[in-house]
């Protein structure tokens, strides 16, 4: 066969096996959206995200208004009537300083084939409010006093609460369900007595609590100074929101990372300041969020999904490999075994997504890979005419799917691997070739 007939056949193949490749990725997307809603499901039967707010301090307070109304009935005299008018007002102060400590203890909880990460957390925050000095009484007010108040914390999900203890000023306090706060969906409140509101006096607030939560735990600490800070056995985080750590460490074991907020690189209590106590949202919460999420390295559909990725080089590869021993050994391979030998590369792809939701990608990797390249091997024996030629094919096959797997693992250097890789393949076949008289390849011997 020509050599320009057969190396439009080989185009034609690698195009048509691009088709399966595509349905594989499809597949791949499929198991990942039933390993969502599986993980949704666990969620909904436990809890989901966590996301803590506050504390805060709502404070009701009740002002009388005195204001003066004047009648004048015909050209008879001025009446001046004066109505005395009480409002109720409310209002939201945020702690003078916050500390929040965490230890997260994180597990896996699986149903069927999926699973998510599951964590508790043992919480011990304190926080410093200092109670504002009443408005004056001048002009049309004329008295003023503290109806009652209640510190509110905020959690994504109310479900995960397993214990909440809060002291004020060493004194333990009820905690009640709701957080009276339009903006804050879900939480619990603490009712204060009215005698522990005093003007300009320091308030001191002790939280402990423990909290499941999956996947992920974010604050938002609105206070003028805030510091978080959280430990977990869990070795692979991935930090959210609009603030990164200061010095995180992460090792083998775990992760340790600490956060502060001051007062002059936060806009949240200005933000908190203009919110509505019943609106539905608040900028400050969303704005000033930042947190941590339990990553999976080993997410076999995203792996799977980046190796299938790297399935048109690979086939671009080996089917150039079967040609230049043609053009260098003098064989003859027909187009139908290129197609075959292209169907046990695209198999490797299936047989890696299903043996990786039952043993792990590491594990599946290795056995589909072994599987592929002793088929390859044997049946590349024969086409080439010798078992030492199709040993040498077979260890090149393996050499190409090691190199993929390092690519997969090295995300930070996978260009770079890549590119150098390539290019000392490129020079290999330059080499190679470099005294091989194309004009002859593919005439009759």
């Amino acid at each position: 066969m020509r050599t320009g007939l057969k190396l439009v056949l080989i185009g034609a193949l690698l195009v048509a096996l691009m088709v399966p490749m595509l349905m594989l990725r499809g597949l791949v997307w499929e198991r990942q959206q039933r390993g969502l809603e599986a993980a949704a499901d666990i969620a909904r039967s436990g809890s989901r995200e966590q996301h803590l707010v506050g504390p805060l301090l709502l404070v009701d307070a009740e002002e009388t208004l005195r204001r003066t109304r004047t009648m004048r009935e015909g050209d008879g005299p001025v009446d001046v009537f004066h109505e005395d008018v009480r409002q109720r007002r409310q209002h939201l102060i945020a702690p003078d300083t916050l500390t929040i400590d965490n230890r997260l203890t994180a597990h896996e909880r699986r149903r069927g084939l999926f699973g998510v990460q599951i964590y508790t957390d043992q919480l011990n925050a304190g926080a410093r409010f200092t109670l504002p000095a009443p408005p004056p009484i001048e002009g049309e007010r004329i008295a003023h006093r503290w109806l009652g108040a209640a510190l509110i914390v905020g959690v994504g999900d109310a479900r995960g609460i397993q214990r909440l203890n809060l002291r004020v000023d060493g004194r333990e306090q009820r905690v009640e369900p709701g957080s009276r706060i339009g903006f804050l969906a879900e939480g619990v409140h603490a009712p204060l007595d009215v005698s522990m509101l005093l003007a300009g006096q320091a308030m001191e607030v002790e939280i402990d609590a423990q909290i499941q939560g999956s996947r992920s735990l974010q604050w938002s600490p609105l206070a003028g100074e805030a510091r978080v800070s959280a430990q977990a056995d869990w070795p692979h985080p991935g930090f959210v929101g609009q603030r990164l750590p200061d010095d995180p460490s992460i090792d083998s074991a775990g992760f340790s990372a600490t956060w502060t907020v001051s007062r002059l690189s936060s806009q949240s209590l200005q933000a908190l300041a203009r919110c509505e106590i019943e609106a539905g949202q608040c900028a400050a919460v969303s704005d000033a969020g930042f947190g941590v999420r339990l990553v999976d390295p080993v997410d076999r559909y995203l792996k799977t999904e980046r190796a299938i990725k790297y399935a048109l080089l690979l086939l671009v590869l080996v089917f150039g490999a079967v040609f230049f021993l043609e053009a260098l050994r003098g064989v003859e391979v027909h187009p139908l075994q290129y197609g075959l030998t292209g169907i046990a590369l695209a198999m490797f792809f299936l047989l890696l997504l299903s043996l990786s939701e039952h043993i792990g990608f590491g594990p599946a990797y290795a056995l589909a890979a072994s599987a592929c390249v002793g088929l390859i091997a044997f049946y590349m024996e024969a086409v080439l005419g010798s078992r030492k030629r199709g040993m040498i094919f077979g260890l090149l096959v393996a050499g190409l799917y090691g190199l993929l797997y390092g690519l997969l693992q090295s995300e930070d250097y996978a260009l770079l691997t890549g590119s150098l890789a390539l290019f000392a393949l490129l020079a290999g076949v330059m080499l190679a070739t470099r005294r091989l008289d194309w004009r002859r390849v593919g005439q009759a011997r």
